[in-house]
């Protein structure tokens, strides 16, 4: 009785060892293989599914840290865990913040937003008419390796993603009422919005797009900004937004600016050019519009679209400027907002 009592606490003994050996290794895995993000952008909001599209949930903020608990299958979106009020719907866009470990190990979330098409009212007259070279130009890119699901910005400062289209991705732009039938644009266009230009910057004038000391050279060669940017993003719609950091060069500027066109049309991808809301030029002796005359009427030389954001501006407080004294040219919110709301409603009529 005495030996089979051992022999049954020998076994058990072994069992227990057997057991701590096998689970150890497991639980270290799981520890070690925990994926984290920590946010990098200054501010955004998360997502309640994994789309544009979709409803904003609540704040994070750069340095705060999450642990991912899904992912999508391109890994563009990442599930934060751990998120008070946010319950499931904690999503954001992987480009927000870095991420340590694998997404490939966690759980894929398949999602496709429910979108119905709604009919759109008249648009406002600073949107163009497509014409038939508009559209044929914009079809054929797909046949010359252009992606027709993204476009990208060439321009200053008021065309950094942080001022301009990467607030859409941000959630700190919202569609306005009666706005819903732009819905499948952003979603059709939804990678451009994340994307940073490589073709803009502050003080960017129509000249700077073609010198390569403001390119890295392992990444474009001896390409300018201009260049470097649609080869690597395969756009096929180019938004052309250069005129103010042109103040001072105002003679040369329709020069200038016409190469930036035939390099972009010779580069297969349709020009969409913008006119801005300031007149600085008139600081260095120019007549007030001529920056701006020059886009409209090399817009009608080529037949390509000009959206007129100087006309889109002038009910808008202070036309859409900070007030910074004699030199108002840095948008107002207020100001973005219609430039986002122009740029999806100038993607919605070429693509409809």
């Amino acid at each position: 009785m005495m030996k089979n009592t051992l022999r049954l606490a020998f076994i058990l003994v072994i069992l227990f060892v057997s057991l701590v050996a096998v689970t150890a290794p497991v639980q270290r895995a799981n520890a070690a293989g925990t994926v984290t993000f920590t946010v990098t952008i200054g501010g955004a909001f998360l997502r309640a599914n994994p789309a544009l599209t979709e409803p904003n949930t609540q704040p994070v903020f750069a340095g705060q840290k999450y642990r991912v608990v899904a992912t999508t299958a391109d890994q563009n979106w990442v599930q934060l865990g751990g998120v008070s009020k946010a319950g499931d719907g904690a999503w954001l866009l992987a480009i927000f913040g870095t991420v340590s470990g694998s997404l490939g190990q966690l759980p894929v979330v398949d999602f496709t937003p429910a979108i119905k098409p709604a009919a759109a009212d008249n648009l406002p007259d600073w949107i163009p008419a497509v014409t038939p070279f508009m559209r044929r130009t914009y079809s054929l890119s797909r046949w010359l390796g252009k992606d027709q699901n993204l476009f990208t910005v060439v321009g200053d400062c008021n065309s950094e993603s942080t001022a301009y289209l990467g607030r859409l991705a941000a959630g700190t732009f919202t569609l306005p009422e009666g706005y819903q039938y732009l819905k499948p644009t952003i979603e059709r266009f939804s990678a451009s919005f994340s994307r940073y230009s490589l073709a803009t910057h502050g003080s960017f004038g129509a000249e700077a797009m073609f010198d390569s000391t403001w390119t890295d050279p392992s990444l474009c060669g001896e390409d300018g900004p201009l260049g470097c940017e649609l080869k690597l993003s395969r756009a096929s719609i180019a938004f052309i937004a250069l005129g103010t950091g042109d103040q001072y060069t105002w003679q040369d500027f329709e020069t200038n600016y016409r190469k930036v066109i035939e390099y972009t049309m010779n580069a297969d991808v349709l020009p969409v050019l913008v006119t801005k809301a300031d007149d600085l030029e008139t600081h260095s002796q120019a007549k007030s519009g001529t920056i701006n005359g020059v886009i409209r009427k090399l817009g009608a030389e080529y037949g390509v679209p000009v959206i007129d954001f100087w006309a889109a501006t002038r009910n808008l407080p202070g036309y859409g400027l900070r007030n910074e004294g004699n030199d108002n040219f840095h948008m107002t919110p207020a100001g973005s907002d219609m430039r986002i709301l122009a740029t999806l409603q100038m993607l919605w009529a070429l693509t409809k």
